[in-house]
């Protein structure tokens, strides 16, 4: 099977919980419609947060808010980690490990001193396991390619619905071993079969109608 151009986090994430949705998604290209219902308040905070710290004058894009993006929004500006130096907001940006391509869209890059801050919001759930991510590991990695120098780099889940952060220092060592584990999940990929594919059953998947 031919590698994808460019491996997202979210591709990543679903091979790793369904080869067979997987397949269907990114190889057959069928895209299932999905409620965006659950979608709507991530949307909203992430666009009036990248206008602001753009340096754009959001003060009529607040009252457009919803109550609880509302609070959503104000316990983000308050946040310490929003409040240092904006270096980058809604950053697309790829990187090549091995032979294979990857890359995602950063919420924000922050600087304070000598550190930089990949920041996320989260306004649903956070990663079971942030330090090894996908998204973690992707941005980076992809990061850390871009400074193409020796810094100090650290990725932080900012939770807004609990109001509380979670800060993930990097290290040489843990940018190596993403990107062993980068490549890793890339070569299974590259040799996907759709003849040892089967079906889960899951019924509470979007793909469980179309599933054979």
């Amino acid at each position: 099977m031919d590698n994808p151009k460019i491996l997202s986090p979210a591709m990543l994430k679903t091979y790793t919980q369904c080869k067979k949705k997987y397949f269907l998604r990114y190889v057959r290209n069928i895209i299932m419609p999905q409620s965006t219902t659950p979608f709507e308040h991530g949307k909203n905070i992430h666009a009036i947060a990248g206008y602001y710290l753009s340096g754009i004058d959001i003060s009529r894009f607040e009252p457009a808010l919803n109550a609880r993006e509302s609070t959503l929004w104000e316990r983000l500006k308050s946040n310490e980690y929003f409040n240092f130096t904006p270096v980058k907001t809604e950053f697309t940006l790829n990187v090549k490990l091995g032979d294979y391509w990857f890359g995602g869209r950063l919420d924000a890059i922050v600087k304070k001193d000598e550190e930089f801050y990949i920041l996320d919001y989260k306004t649903g759930s956070t990663p079971e396991e942030p330090k090894y991510d996908y998204q973690t590991m992707v941005y980076v990695t992809a990061l850390n390619k871009y400074l193409k120098t020796d810094t100090n780099i650290s990725f932080v889940y900012i939770d807004l619905k609990n109001n509380c952060n979670i800060t993930i220092k990097i290290t040489p060592e843990l940018i190596t071993d993403y990107e062993t584990r980068l490549i890793n999940i890339a070569k299974q990929i590259a040799t996907l079969s759709e003849n040892s594919l089967h079906n889960c059953k899951n019924n509470k998947c979007e793909y469980s109608k179309i599933c054979f």
